[in-house]
């Protein structure tokens, strides 16, 4: 047993670590099959101690932070323990109650054995583009588990290094993509063999007790760096709430977010108690990807700069409450839970603006699926193509939000590479004019993209902030909220929030608007000289300029800086 390691080995470890996770970053995206992973980035790498404690993640889609020991966890309860383990041997599991957001997030695991000593893990989770279920792996307004697709919970696809051909098979007749599904689950596969060899690697140089005592150091930097910025945050019992527009079923009912964030100079509390109940459509999530998210939320606040490992996450703990839309269970619907997380990170952001307002920022345009397009292609191949499009960032004390950002990280396809795999051609992509909440730091635009059908397209969508748009914070405004508009010779329809199966014929534009960021203090503080560039850029309109911003225009569009201070200095006393 080695009782402390020199700090130079720790760091060469650390940074090796590291190295290994983003090569087999590099490795899945490069050799998977599916767009949504190899273009969109919708997946997630990490090593692990032989506890299942997260020692390096490469980064990308900071909402599965250090959420795949969940996977490791789960399995092992399943089969008996993590001694039932052996070497040689790789699992499967999406189980939505237990480690995944939805049965689309697929996770491979594979142990890792050093002279017959299991040593950790290497894990890959990806989104796979079909398992089957009603509408494309799930309807917009599903209520069941069951209506989404396959469940491999805890699959043996290798058995002590044999591959289970009855696996493949099973997942080739439940998909409507076997080739793709297939092809990326051995992507996963051989993403995981490389991080095994590198950690195997690391042992043997150092051997397995410098290993060891190296990962415990790393946590332990890990936790001095959140604790330091832990004892910056004001203490205090901090409050807040927001909704979700409605669960898809029943479409009258919003559901309540709330959150009591709890902070002292040692630790963390986020409890959702007073959370909305468990709900009838899919909107629902287990506790661990809960709990993920409030990591991912504790992370920006704490230790934003640095690759995540399991010592940033001590300081913290989630307290959810037994049979809300937080503690999913069987059979109930997770396909679109992650509305309802994106809403608790805008609620605890809300939350502690009081308390550390330089560092937390308005709300997001609401990161949900604007439109899942599928159907046959002109040779009557199966496409499905989810199109999580980007949005506007709220805006905060240093600043305008971003604009036409896509959310965790992931990336906005390319309507090049989208053009050659399915059946749509994209004839319009530009900002969307006035989307972003007013205020002193304007909140990022949203996007207008418009998809031509080539052939006939059956949609769902799943929209966001309708009813309750992005919200400003201390004094910004709200932004536009999220909408589908369908074009066609007959005229326009703007579409429900949610629908699902929704026929779109052949030549006919679905155009996706999304919602903008929400403004960071009063409208009437920004600079003349930022409204001004808004206008000349076409962020804003000559109205909002004159009815928001409080400014004067002159014809050529030019503002009057005279009048404007006289017009602002009119209105301060009814602002304050």
């Amino acid at each position: 047993m080695v009782a402390s390691v020199d700090p130079v080995t720790v760091e060469v470890i650390w940074h090796a670590l590291l190295a290994a996770a983003n090569e087999m970053k590099t490795a899945l995206r490069q050799s998977s099959y599916n767009f949504i992973i190899n273009e969109m980035h919708d997946f997630s790498v990490a090593l692990f101690n032989e506890k299942a404690e997260t020692v390096a993640q490469a980064p990308g889609l900071p909402a599965f932070l250090c959420d795949i020991p969940s996977a490791i966890h789960s399995i092992a309860a399943d089969i008996g323990g993590f001694e039932r383990f052996a070497e040689g041997d790789i699992y499967l599991t999406n189980d939505p109650y237990a480690n995944t957001f939805h049965i689309w997030d697929v996770n491979v695991i594979k142990p890792v054995f050093w002279e017959g000593a299991l040593v950790g893990f290497a894990g890959a989770r990806a989104h796979w583009q079909d398992l089957g279920g009603s509408s494309g792996s799930g309807a917009t307004n599903s209520t069941e588990v069951y209506q989404e697709g396959l469940i491999l919970k805890s699959i043996r696809l290798y058995d002590r290094g044999v591959l289970n051909e009855e696996v493949l098979r099973i997942i080739r007749e439940n998909s409507r993509l076997p080739e793709a599904v297939v092809g990326d689950l051995r992507a996963q596969r051989g993403a995981c063999e490389i991080g095994a060899r590198r950690l195997m690697e690391l042992i043997a140089r150092y051997g397995p007790a410098v290993f060891r005592a190296s990962v415990q150091q790393i946590f332990r930097n890990g936790d001095q760096l959140a604790l330091e910025k832990l004892k910056t945050i004001r203490p205090g019992e901090y409050l807040a709430e927001g909704w979700v527009d409605n669960d898809a079923v029943e479409l009258d009912v919003p559901l309540r977010v709330k959150a009591r964030v709890t902070v002292s100079p040692e630790q963390m509390l986020v409890d959702l108690t007073g959370s909305h109940p468990r709900c009838k459509g899919p909107f629902n999530n287990n506790r661990n990807t809960t709990t993920s998210f409030c990591r991912l939320i504790f992370k920006i606040l704490t230790t934003p700069n640095e690759p995540a490992n399991e010592g940033h996450f001590w300081r913290l703990k989630v307290a959810i409450p037994p049979d809300s839309i937080f503690d999913a269970q069987k059979p109930c619907s997770t396909m679109l839970g992650f509305a309802a997380l994106e809403t608790l990170l805008d609620v605890v952001k809300s939350a502690l603006a009081p308390a550390m307002p330089e560092l937390v920022n308005a709300h997001d345009y609401g990161k949900c699926t604007p439109a899942h397009m599928k159907g046959h292609d002109q040779q009557g191949r199966y496409f499905t193509f989810p199109d999580t499009e980007g949005g506007g960032m709220g805006a905060s004390a240093h600043g305008d939000g971003e604009s036409g950002i896509k959310g965790h990280d992931t990336v906005v396809i390319s309507a090049e590479v989208l053009e050659a795999r399915v059946p749509l051609r994209v004839v319009q992509n530009r900002l969307r004019q006035d989307s972003g909440g007013p205020g002193r730091f304007r909140g990022g635009l949203g996007i207008e993209k418009d998809y031509l059908c080539l052939v006939d397209v059956r949609l769902n969508a799943a929209l966001e902030r309708q009813l309750f748009p992005p919200q400003g914070i201390l004094g910004g405004l709200p932004a536009k909220h999220n909408q589908v508009i369908i074009k066609s010779r007959q005229g326009q329809i703007r579409l429900p929030s949610k629908v699902t199966d929704y026929p779109v014929a052949a030549g006919a534009i679905i155009s996706l608007q999304t919602g903008g960021g929400g403004g960071y203090g009063p409208p009437s503080q920004r600079p003349l000289e930022l409204v001004q560039e808004d206008l000349d850029e076409g962020y804003i309109s000559r109205q909002q300029a004159e009815e928001i911003y409080a400014v004067v225009c002159r014809p050529d569009g030019t503002i009057d800086l005279e009048q404007s201070w006289a017009l602002r200095a009119r209105l301060r006393p009814l602002h304050a």
